[in-house]
């Protein structure tokens, strides 16, 4: 098994960096003749992508999201009656594949948003879940569930049958996992590595035998970050602080890391050997932290300071990250979720291309959590989304191209 050894800390210096992933193929090509940015290529072969402000989008080229249909009831009976969903999947024939974090269940859903069966229960035995986070669907078509408090990842047909179960190393939880398959059918699953700097994850990539080939490194942040901290004879508690930003990152489907510094908007893409395969950045405007901002943190940090902690206000920025987090849709795009949406009504995201150029903005009809992370299939657009009172929907949307 190879192990990865070059950290992010040694190639986030790099001053213009933002790592986009290039996941499929070659982006757009109308309009990049007049795309105002530079894509520079280094001795190294890093890729280097520094974007205008202004999109390469012109007037009638934008997208927009079109809602078409919800799956979820705020009460009553049946398998559209949602709880909690952490996780959910579309399988090769556009059914909707969502774990029901209650129940332990999997209830999928046929594209018109009609309940075609429920799979699984909570428990221990075969084909049973305690904390199911991930569904992934490999080459085969097959379910992949991951279920860490259960020490394996179970596998379905595609009419629910159970068919067999790998064994992981369990007992902690991941949000998101950082887990499920590349482009090549390789299947990756995080494991615990404790070492000096304490507990941390690696991700361990297996064949189709379900063997152990390599290993990629965590991401580390290159920023230090700062914490609220309370000690006490009960143990130590920390707090990040709030608005200060920090690194995310994701596995793509081409076997490589993307990250994002959303405090800088800067992406970072590493290869699993940890080299830089592409730095992105893009310009932006600070955001002010608002008294509106203020009021939501007290409450966020309430279960903190309920038991002692102490928030020092001097060490909250005056400025917010412009971005929240990212997903990368079926064709290689990447959205990022902007940091100036009203978090209430909508949801708004910067759009780039596979290599990297900025595109221009969407804006959806309705507030799209980013945990699950939304999927985008061809022209479908598919996300959890809650209602004034918190109750989740599964949301199904067109995404309309201009031309």
């Amino acid at each position: 098994m190879r192990r990865s050894r070059k950290s992010i800390a040694q190639v986030a210096a790099f001053a213009a960096g933002i790592g986009l992933a290039a996941a499929c193929g070659a982006g757009p090509k109308d309009g990049v003749g007049r795309w105002a940015g530079t894509m520079d290529t280094l001795p190294s072969g890093q890729i280097v992508v520094t974007n205008p402000a202004e999109p390469l989008w012109r007037p009638g080229e934008a997208w927009r999201v079109e809602e078409v249909r919800r799956i979820g009831r705020m009460e009553g009976d049946g398998p559209d009656v949602f709880g909690a969903i952490l996780t959910f999947a579309v399988d090769p024939f556009g059914r909707i594949w969502v774990v029901e974090d209650q129940a332990q269940e999997i209830r999928v859903f046929a594209p018109t948003g009609e309940h075609v069966r429920t799979i699984g229960r909570k428990g221990g035995g075969p084909g049973e879940f305690t904390r199911a986070l991930r569904i992934d669907f490999g080459p085969d078509g097959n379910a992949w569930v991951a279920d860490p408090l259960n020490a394996r990842v179970s596998v379905f047909d595609s009419t629910g049958a159970y068919l067999t179960g790998h064994n992981i190393r369990g007992g902690f939880i991941v949000l998101p996992w950082p887990g499920g398959f590349d482009e090549r059918g390789g299947y990756y699953v995080p494991t615990p590595a404790v070492g000096t700097s304490g507990f941390r994850t690696v991700v361990v990539r297996h064949d189709r035998d379900f063997s152990p080939t390599d290993t990629l490194e965590s991401p580390n942040d290159p920023v230090r970050r700062e914490y609220f901290e309370l000690v006490s004879s009960g143990g130590r508690m920390m707090a990040g602080v709030p608005f200060q930003g920090g690194l995310i990152s994701r596995l793509t489907r081409a076997g490589t890391i993307l990250a994002l510094l959303t405090d800088q908007y800067r992406f970072f893409e590493l290869a699993p050997n940890g080299d830089t395969l592409r730095t992105i950045t893009r310009p932006f405007e600070p955001l002010r932290v608002t008294q509106t901002d203020l009021d939501t943190v007290r409450e966020e940090l309430k279960w903190f300071t309920d038991q002692g902690g102490r928030i020092d206000w001097s060490k909250i920025p005056d400025t917010k990250p412009p971005v929240r987090d990212f997903f990368v849709d079926d064709a290689g795009q990447v959205w990022v979720d902007r940091a100036d949406a009203d978090g209430k009504t909508r949801s708004r995201f910067d759009i780039f291309d596979p290599e990297g150029r900025y595109l221009g903005v969407v804006e959806a009809p309705f507030r799209l959590q980013m945990m699950p992370s939304p999927i985008v299939r061809g022209d479908t657009l598919y996300g959890i989304t809650t209602d004034e009172l918190d109750v989740p929907y599964l949301v199904i949307a067109r995404v309309v191209k201009g031309r």
